[in-house]
């Protein structure tokens, strides 16, 4: 079930508020209570959101935990999956690489590549690749974000989108078969839809606890991913989107 704009822009409430009531999004919304309530009715059924009294919240699984408690979550498989993305990178390449526990991991099985360009907005990236093997990484600025001292915000954008990669190297945070590509914050969705354009191949990175887990932010339909390297095959549904072709499995 496709979501809609105003089912989008009850997510976006949501990440802001964590919940809010029916009266209160029917009014920031402009439309009747009855409308807000069907919109719940669907997107309780996809797992997008879950029912309190008087109103809605983000479900539990999509409250995204500290950036160092996510760098511990499933980190073999994270591991395999940077070992394979190394595997395809070459030397000499120009990558767009965001910030995200996966990207970090990427970051250190790149350490031996040469000669690369990389533009981020991940410390952690920036940190693992600068300096070494004649590497260029150009390091996004903006507002600095306290749990894993990344750049987000118009600033980090702006910067980003000066740049033309061969690839762009995306954490991402949730994928739902019918719905696409999610992440859990805002500012992380904004700066991956603006650099998606920027990149002449778009390779998703995600685990197998990211599939079909109920998502907030749309980032992109499944119709912009290149390749998906990740640690087990996804569900039909999303081998159907992307095509087994574009499946890499560590």
């Amino acid at each position: 079930m496709k979501q809609t704009k105003r089912q989008m822009d009850i997510m976006r409430l949501l990440q802001i508020e964590k919940s809010c009531g029916v009266i209160e999004l029917a009014t920031k919304l402009g439309v009747s209570d009855e409308t807000i309530r069907r919109d719940i009715k669907q997107m309780t059924q996809t797992g997008s959101v879950e029912k309190i009294h008087g109103g809605v919240m983000l479900p539990h699984s999509s409250l995204e935990p500290p950036f160092l408690r996510r760098l511990e979550e499933q980190r073999q498989e994270k591991q395999k999956i940077a070992k394979l993305a190394a595997s395809i990178i070459g030397d000499g390449e120009t990558l767009l690489i965001d910030n995200g526990s996966t990207s970090c991991y990427i970051a250190k099985e790149l350490s031996a590549h040469r000669n690369m360009t990389i533009v981020t907005n991940s410390t952690e990236v920036a940190r693992d690749l600068c300096a070494r093997n004649n590497n260029t990484v150009y390091m996004a600025g903006g507002e600095l974000r306290a749990d894993d001292s990344a750049a987000y915000g118009p600033t980090a954008v702006s910067f980003a989108k000066q740049f033309s990669t061969e690839r762009a190297i995306l954490s991402i945070g949730a994928l739902h078969g019918e719905l696409g590509c999610f992440d859990f914050d805002l500012s992380e969705a904004e700066f991956k839809r603006a650099v998606i354009p920027q990149a002449s191949s778009i390779v998703m990175v995600a685990d197998h606890t990211k599939f079909n887990r109920p998502g907030v932010v749309k980032v992109c339909d499944f119709t912009r991913v290149d390749m998906l390297l990740t640690d087990q095959l996804p569900p039909q549904e999303i081998v159907d989107q992307i095509g087994r072709n574009h499946i890499h499995i560590a």
